[in-house]
């Protein structure tokens, strides 16, 4: 019986390519050195030129920008198994800030040695760029979601993208996962106050659609959740979607 991938980067990369035994040995190496950082720790700054991939083996980062009056925006959650990527053609500065939102084991991989894996192994090349076309896409998803949905709406969209991210990782057994996120974080991320943040949270309480206990999030009624967030997961799984003809391919028939 094949048995579970321990290592969550090797498990993302695994649901897009087939990964080979030297695949997963050397993405093992880069999983081998992590370091214990805690939460709320800046890593790189808007405008850094960064030498070094991250890899999250454990906890939540992310990426974020700063207002000049101190307000932030986070753009993207990084979870066990994500990697913040070097570019590999520029060194351009950052436009945005990397940081921990929770205590986090990281790796960090020198541009040298991130290079040298890139050219030796496709496979984990091919699964680098389908990580890249889902985070687009999610990026995306994420402005749909602040422009366009009510409270209970963004939240109950982002704790769908979570439960599913997290259940590639092998995080989020039975419907549930450590949700450790404070509601500044929260707030941070769906454009509300921490006092509107609260008031939804609440409502989807009451509503019997999630329970938090501590800090564990269970999701109580997934398809009420997903109702009503009108949450469709395909933006996350590339590579389970059936090609179809586009309205281009249609038209120019």
């Amino acid at each position: 019986m094949e048995q579970p991938l321990r290592d969550p980067l090797a498990r993302k990369l695994a649901t897009y390519v087939d990964l080979t035994p030297g695949d997963l040995l050397d993405l093992e190496g880069w999983a081998a050195n992590g370091r214990r950082f805690a939460a709320q720790t800046p890593l790189l700054h808007q405008s850094d030129v960064p030498e070094s991939a991250i890899l999250v083996l454990d906890g939540f980062a992310c990426r974020y920008k700063f207002l000049t009056n101190g307000r932030r925006q986070i753009t993207a959650y990084l979870l066990p198994g994500d990697l913040f990527e070097l570019d590999l053609d520029f060194r351009l500065p950052l436009d945005c800030a990397v940081g921990t939102l929770t205590a986090c084991q990281l790796a960090f991989i020198p541009r040298a040695d991130y290079e040298d894996l890139i050219g030796r192994r496709p496979r984990i090349a091919r699964a680098l760029q389908m990580v890249r076309l889902t985070e687009a896409a999610t990026l995306r998803e994420w402005i749909t979601n602040l422009g366009s949905r009510s409270g209970p709406e963004r939240l109950a969209h982002f704790l769908c993208e979570m439960l599913l991210r997290l259940r590639t990782a092998g995080l989020a057994p039975g419907n549930q996962y450590s949700f450790p996120i404070t509601q500044a974080d929260l707030a941070d991320t769906l454009g509300m106050s921490c006092v509107h943040i609260n008031r939804v949270l609440q409502k989807l309480r009451r509503d019997g659609l999630i329970e938090l206990s501590g800090r564990r999030l269970t999701i109580l009624k997934p398809e009420g959740l997903r109702l009503l967030a009108e949450y469709d997961a395909s933006y996350l799984e590339p590579a389970a979607v059936p090609l179809r003809p586009s309205a281009i391919d249609k038209l120019t028939a």
